[in-house]
């Protein structure tokens, strides 16, 4: 993989927050391996966000992983596993985590949002416009009361780990997270294509405040139901078109 100058990885910390879930997870050690001499680090789990790199042989912290991440074009990998090391995301094909799974994962090492922290702690009664009537402008890209004005603002309010903005993308069928989630996550954006399940023509998005046991899935969001007013609701996984991830 192609990367910049190398710096050392930061010391096995005691305690990071899952980018998933926010449960306090401690990292396990493990070392870059088999690279070119550098293993960069990605502000999310793809190509081409470098935030800085380590050298072949550095001992990093992993705190989890996912199984779909993007792939390594420039080395010709398919595989989409990652490790989220607590500033950013590394190509698990360079690290010596036990060898992948048939299903992505290598065995003993947590997965990205495992539990022990399925909900966030986002209050959205702390939304700056609970109560507009008009159309105004929030400096954010959006309008007050609006579905993406309150996903974008929960998403910068809530504390999570994010490797991309939400600001100014757009009406609601437009929107692209770093990456889909395979499964929701609480703080991933919940988003409905036009039409979709009760959303309009150009289509819903919601802040996934929590996933049950059951795998219901509890939402906050506006301007659905009544205009530009808080809506709370418990919905099934499969509702939404996808979950976006920040």
């Amino acid at each position: 993989m192609l990367s910049p100058v190398a710096v050392t990885a930061p010391a096995h910390a005691a305690c990071v927050a899952d980018p998933y879930d926010g449960a306090c997870v401690t990292p396990v050690n493990y070392k870059v391996k088999g690279t070119d001499g550098t293993l960069v680090v990605q502000k999310s789990p793809k190509v081409d966000n470098v935030i800085r790199s380590l050298p072949e042989g550095a001992t990093l912290g992993v705190v989890c992983q996912i199984n779909n991440g993007g792939a390594d074009p420039y080395d010709g990998l398919t595989s989409k596993t990652w490790d989220f090391i607590g500033d950013g995301w590394v190509y698990d094909w360079y690290v010596n985590t036990p060898p992948q799974g048939a299903d992505g994962y290598s065995p003993g090492v947590r997965h990205c949002g495992a539990g022990g922290g399925s909900s966030s702690g986002l209050n959205p009664n702390n939304y700056p416009w609970p109560a507009q009537d008009a159309w105004v402008a929030d400096g954010h890209g959006y309008y007050e009361g609006e579905c993406v004005s309150f996903a974008a603002w929960a998403i910068r309010a809530d504390g999570m780990a994010q490797s991309k903005s939400t600001d100014w993308l757009g009406n609601a069928d437009m929107w692209k997270g770093a990456y889909v989630d395979s499964a929701p996550h609480a703080g991933d954006v919940a988003q409905w294509d036009d039409n979709r399940n009760g959303a309009g023509s150009l289509g819903h998005v919601a802040y996934v405040a929590a996933v049950n046991g059951d795998g219901t899935v509890k939402v906050y969001e506006y301007n659905w139901g009544n205009f530009h007013r808080l809506n709370i609701r418990t919905i099934p996984a499969s509702a939404p078109s996808r979950y976006l991830h920040f």
